[in-house]
C-alpha cells in the first residue's frame, strides 16, 4: 500500500470552501479503511481550533518569502508543524502567523472588513501566493524533518501545484526525496482557479526556482502552476469527460488556454470521476442526514419525502404554495456564471409565465449580480407562491431542500465533476443536468435527465418534459430513483473509486521510474 501525503488548503469538517474538501477527506478516509496510512498536510488556520486539536509539534523551520509591499524584500516566516489524527487519517497541521490570522480559507470575512476596510468581504487574501507556498514548502520540509519519504505527494488544485517542480528541481529536496513522485488533481481549471503568478521574477522569489525552470510554466505571460506541474507530475482531472474537454480546448474558453497548452506539449490528462461518502446524505438514516423524516428511494417508500416537503413549505412560509399534484424543482449551489445562473434565471422567468403547478426553490449565495437577479425575479407578482429564493449558505436547510424536492437542477456552463447531482440522487431528487463535463455520468432517462445545449430554452424544455413525466409516468421516476441510488452505492463510493482508479494510478506511477527522477 503506497504512502500518500495529500497536500491541500481544504478538508471537510475542518476547513471548508469548495469541492476540494470532500475529495481530500473522502479519498484519505477510504485509503485508511483499505489499510493504508494516508496523511493530509494542511494549514492550521486560526478558525479551526475548535474543530481539530493540534497534537505534538513534529517539525519547526523558517521559510524565506518575498513581500510585495516592501519591494519584494525577503522576510523570514517561522513555521511549526503539528500532528493530529481523525477517523484513521494523520493530519500534519502547518502553523504560521499568516494562517493563524485567517478567518476563512480563501477570502476575507465581514469581521476582516470591519477591522480593515480595504479587506472587502468575499475578496481573496492579498498574500494568497505566500499562503500557498508556505504549505507546499512546509510539506517538503516536514518530510525531511521527520525522515519520512512519501511514495506520492498528492497535490490538490493550483494552490499546491508548484510542489512537483520544487520536489524535482530544488536541490534541498531532489536528492533525499528522489524516490517520491507527485500527482496533481485539477479540481477546476476555469479562469480564476489557476493561482498563477503574473510576475515571473516574483515567482522566482516565491519558489526559489530559476527563470529557466519557471519558463516551462509560462502561460499568457504568467507562471501557471498547473502547466509547470505537467512536466513533473501526473495530472488528473476529477472526471474523464472533463479531461477530454480540457484537451480539446481551442483557445481560452474553458481554462484560459491551459488545455490547449497541455495538448500542444503532449502532456496527458488522466480522468477519475470523484466519489462520495453516501452516509451523511442517506435518507434512510434521517438523524444523520439532518432531515426530519426518513424515506427509502430503493424500495419506493417516499412518504417521508412528502413530509419533508411539507416541512420545507412551513419553513419558507408563504413564499411557495404546495401544489396538489405538481412537482417541486430545486437548485442548491454557488450563484456564479459557471453554475449556469444566467440560464437558470431566464428559464425560470419563462416558466413563471405559464399556469403549471410546478414550484421552484433556489438556495445559495455568490456573485452579487446573480443574487440581485434572482431576488428581483422572486419578487415579481408572477413568482408569488411559485418561486422562493433563499440567498444564504445553510447546509442544514440544503439537506431539507434536497430531501423535499422531486427534481434537482444543475445547469452548469461547465462542470469538472459535479457533487450536487450525487447528493440529489441519494436524496431521491432526480437531477436535470446540462450534458457537460462530469455531469455526463447522469444518463438521460436512466439515472436522471439531461439536455445538450447551454441555453435557457433547452432547460425550459427539460423541465416541461419532466413535468409531463411526473404526471403521466410516475413509475418511470420510481425506477430512475432506484437505479440512481443503487449506482451510487455500487459504483461511486470513495472506497470503490480508490480501489478501481487511484490505487492503480499510484502503482503505475511508482512502476514508471520517469516520475521519480529529475
Amino acid at each position: 500500500m503506497p504512502l500518500v501525503w495529500h497536500v491541500a488548503r481544504e478538508y471537510a469538517g475542518i476547513a471548508e470552501a469548495g469541492g476540494v474538501k470532500d475529495v481530500v477527506r473522502g479519498l484519505a478516509e477510504a485509503h485508511a479503511r483499505a489499510g493504508g496510512a494516508p496523511c493530509v498536510v494542511m494549514p492550521l488556520y486560526g478558525f479551526i481550533s475548535r474543530k481539530v486539536t493540534a497534537g505534538a509539534t513534529v517539525a519547526s523551520f523558517t521559510l524565506s518569502l518575498p513581500d510585495q509591499d516592501k519591494g519584494n524584500e525577503l522576510f523570514a516566516e517561522k513555521v511549526r508543524v503539528h500532528e493530529a489524527r481523525q477517523d484513521g487519517v494523520r493530519l500534519l497541521l502547518v502553523e504560521s502567523s499568516r494562517y493563524t490570522a485567517l478567518r476563512d480559507v480563501y477570502t476575507y470575512t465581514a469581521d476582516d472588513e470591519r477591522e480593515n476596510h480595504w479587506r472587502k468581504k468575499g475578496t481573496g487574501h492579498w498574500d494568497f501566493h505566500q499562503l500557498n507556498l508556505i504549505l507546499q514548502r512546509a510539506a517538503l520540509e516536514t518530510a525531511l524533518a521527520i525522515d519520512e519519504k512519501p511514495d506520492i505527494f498528492h497535490c490538490h488544485d493550483g494552490h499546491t501545484s508548484f510542489l512537483p517542480a520544487l520536489l524535482r528541481e530544488d536541490p534541498r529536496f531532489a536528492a533525499p526525496l528522489r524516490a517520491s513522485a507527485a500527482v496533481v488533481t485539477i479540481h477546476n481549471a476555469g479562469k480564476g482557479y489557476h493561482q498563477e503568478v503574473w510576475d515571473p521574477v516574483f515567482a522566482g522569489l516565491l519558489t526559489g526556482l530559476s527563470a529557466e525552470i519557471l519558463a516551462k510554466g509560462l502561460l499568457n505571460g504568467a507562471v501557471d502552476p498547473f502547466l509547470l506541474a505537467g512536466g513533473y507530475a501526473r495530472l488528473v482531472t476529477v472526471s474523464e469527460r472533463y479531461a477530454e474537454e480540457l484537451l480539446a480546448e481551442r483557445e481560452e474558453e474553458m481554462s484560459g488556454g491551459l488545455g490547449k497548452a497541455l495538448r500542444e506539449r503532449g502532456i496527458e490528462l488522466a480522468g477519475i470521476t470523484n466519489g462520495i461518502d453516501p452516509a451523511p446524505w442517506d435518507p434512510r438514516s434521517p438523524a444523520r442526514a439532518g432531515i426530519p423524516f426518513g424515506f427509502d428511494p430503493m424500495n419506493g417508500d417516499m412518504e417521508g419525502k412528502r413530509r419533508c416537503r411539507e416541512e420545507l413549505m412551513k419553513r419558507v412560509g408563504d413564499a411557495v404554495e404546495l401544489p396538489e399534484h405538481g412537482p417541486l424543482y430545486a437548485f442548491v449551489g454557488r450563484l456564479t456564471g459557471q453554475k449556469g445562473i444566467d440560464v437558470l434565471f431566464h428559464a425560470l422567468k419563462t416558466l413563471l409565465k405559464d399556469g403549471a403547478e410546478r414550484r421552484f426553490v433556489v438556495l445559495g449565495t455568490g456573485e452579487k449580480e446573480k443574487e440581485s437577479m434572482l431576488a428581483w425575479l422572486a419578487a415579481l407578482p408572477a413568482a408569488a407562491g411559485r418561486l422562493v429564493f433563499l440567498p444564504r449558505y445553510d447546509p442544514a436547510l440544503a439537506s431539507l431542500v434536497y430531501a423535499a424536492s422531486d427534481f434537482f437542477l444543475v445547469p452548469s456552463a461547465y462542470e469538472p465533476c459535479g457533487l450536487t447531482d450525487f447528493i440529489a440522487q441519494i436524496f431521491g431528487s432526480i437531477p436535470i443536468v446540462h450534458h457537460v463535463g462530469g455531469l455526463v455520468k447522469v444518463r438521460d432517462g436512466e439515472t436522471g435527465f439531461s439536455y445538450r445545449e447551454h441555453r435557457s430554452e433547452a432547460l425550459v424544455a427539460a423541465i416541461e418534459r419532466t413535468s409531463r413525466i411526473y404526471k403521466d409516468q410516475p413509475h418511470l421516476l420510481v425506477r430512475i430513483r432506484r437505479t440512481a441510488f443503487q449506482e451510487i452505492l455500487s459504483r461511486h463510493t470513495w472506497d470503490r473509486v480508490l480501489a478501481d482508479s487511484y490505487l492503480p494510478l499510484y502503482s503505475a506511477i511508482l512502476a514508471d521510474g520517469s516520475w521519480t527522477r529529475k
